[in-house]
């Protein structure tokens, strides 16, 4: 058999369809095995090819025979072979998503009658699915994209549309490629002055503290005082209770974990695995909480053992939505903070904020500045000067220093603004990426549709009282999310209206 029988068309045509729909979602659950590899290892700095699969616990070399993408992690039902220790469900995830997503590829672009054209897009378009499904992983675990995913995407979307100028909707090999060149261009560059702007708008936020508080920065951190919390403002209006779940509850003499919480002016009640418990507020000096979310007012009603009351809600509701529009929003307490109760007040005692984590300064230019009524350091005291901090200069007043060198300062403020930043780098060298695939057309509709999600999902959260998780969402899976809807219909609705 030549080569002239292996490439014509008409062999081809004569393989069922279906075939390569089981041959492509056999291949996407193979790929899924390696791209599990490449989300674990990848944050890490560790090599996707040695050493070969193994067990994260017990370091069990993997062999072939119970390496089989989907199956393995089903007949093993989610256990090691060897140490019997639980694998993650995302590994079944993964294989089964990216099985979908080539299997859908060739369902989309597959086409009977001219197979070694169409088996080539759909391909180019499986592996950048592929791709997708890699960086959603990381950035939903990391908060990070590599850049092996991100600039190494650039450059196989060029080549991919220099060899393949039908991905572009190009002619020619030279069009195609100017086409991917474009739309990374214009995918990056757009993200970044959105990034740019934003930065300019919403680059700060005010942390708001108690009068005469003391705030240290050390060479790492900055320690911040317990705030006050206002409890007539925490209590429901109509049940007059504060409830919420809690992580970790300590107690004077015992502590519960994963437990509900409901505080009144007199009554402590604890709902534990074991049943509810009930203190008198009054004779207990303090107990601690991990903060977990805030119950509704039918779970409150349950716990206590109140009636729940449809009227009275809705009240409740007028009067925070009243409250609000007179700039006074009942205090914002958010997963994981650390609460300190006494009989008659409340504490939130915030995190350490660490330099070296990246959790203040992105870049060189962020600065954290506030007007203090004193400072203290080892290079002297001052009292009612406006400070700003950078990485590179610490400013007093009048008084310039090499923040490197200023190892201890304490301050006395009421507010402090803080640099925010709404997205990283990595999104828009992902965004670039997006735009080698599916040109500028399809860059832009993934940055608007990008934002349309995010904001259905930050309302949905607000809704349901759980906004606090929009923070725990990287904004690189709302893009992957607005690319995969451009390649399955998308491009049809942009180019719609835009014709209009």
């Amino acid at each position: 058999m030549g080569t002239d029988a292996i490439f014509s068309a008409h062999n081809w045509a004569v393989v069922p369809f279906h075939f390569w729909s089981l041959a492509f979602f056999a291949l996407g659950g193979i790929v899924g095995s390696f791209l599990n590899v490449c989300i674990y290892r990848m944050p890490l700095g560790l090599s996707v090819v040695s050493p070969p699969s193994h067990c994260p616990h017990c370091k069990y070399s993997i062999p072939f025979y119970l390496n089989i993408p989907l199956v393995t992690w089903l007949a093993l039902r989610g256990r090691c072979k060897n140490c019997r220790s639980p694998i993650s469900p995302r590994y079944f995830i993964v294989e089964l998503l990216t099985g979908v997503a080539f299997l859908s590829c060739w369902l989309k672009f597959g086409d009977v009658n001219h197979p070694l054209p169409s088996l080539a897009l759909a391909l180019v378009c499986s592996i950048f699915f592929a791709g997708l499904i890699c960086a959603t992983f990381i950035d939903f675990e990391h908060f990070i994209i590599p850049d092996e995913i991100t600039l190494g995407g650039i450059v196989a979307g060029v080549a991919a549309s220099f060899l393949l100028p039908s991905l572009q909707g190009a002619k020619t090999n030279a069009a195609g490629m100017i086409q991917s060149l474009l739309g990374a261009a214009v995918g990056a560059g757009i993200i970044y002055g959105v990034l740019r702007l934003g930065k300019l708008l919403f680059g700060k936020y005010l942390l708001n503290l108690d009068a005469e508080s003391r705030v240290v920065f050390t060479e790492s951190t900055i320690l911040l005082p317990p705030k006050h919390l206002s409890l007539q403002r925490l209590y429901h209006r109509t049940s007059g209770w504060f409830a919420f779940q809690a992580e970790k509850v300590e107690l004077v003499d015992r502590c519960y974990e994963n437990v509900a919480v409901a505080i009144s002016t007199q009554q402590i009640m604890l709902k534990t695995s074991s049943g509810k418990e009930e203190f008198n507020r009054n004779i207990m000096s303090n107990f601690e909480v991990i903060f977990k979310r805030q119950l509704s007012s039918r779970e409150t009603a349950r716990l206590v053992g109140a009636q729940w009351n449809l009227f009275q809600e809705l009240m409740h509701w007028c009067y925070s939505l009243f409250a609000s529009l007179m700039r006074r929003p009942k205090a914002e307490i958010l997963m994981g903070a650390h609460l300190v109760f006494t009989p008659t007040e409340a504490w939130l005692c915030p995190n350490d904020i660490l330099f070296e984590a990246g959790e203040i300064f992105y870049r060189k230019t962020d600065a954290i500045t506030f007007q203090a009524r004193e400072v203290k350091t080892q290079f002297g005291f001052w009292r009612n000067v406006f400070v700003r901090l950078t990485p590179l200069k610490l400013k007093i007043g009048d008084a310039e220093f090499d923040p490197e060198a200023v190892s201890h300062m304490e301050v006395v403020t009421e507010q402090m603004a803080l640099p925010r930043e709404a997205m990283g780098l990595g999104d828009v060298k992902f965004l670039g990426a997006i735009g080698a695939f599916l040109g500028w057309q399809g860059a832009i509709f993934s940055l608007m549709v990008s934002s349309i999600i995010g904001s259905v999902v930050g309302v949905t959260l607000i809704l349901m009282r759980r906004s606090e998780w929009s923070s725990k969402i990287p904004y690189g899976p709302y893009i992957a999310l607005a690319a995969a809807i451009w390649i399955f219909g998308g491009s049809k609705f942009f180019h719609a209206l835009f014709a209009m």
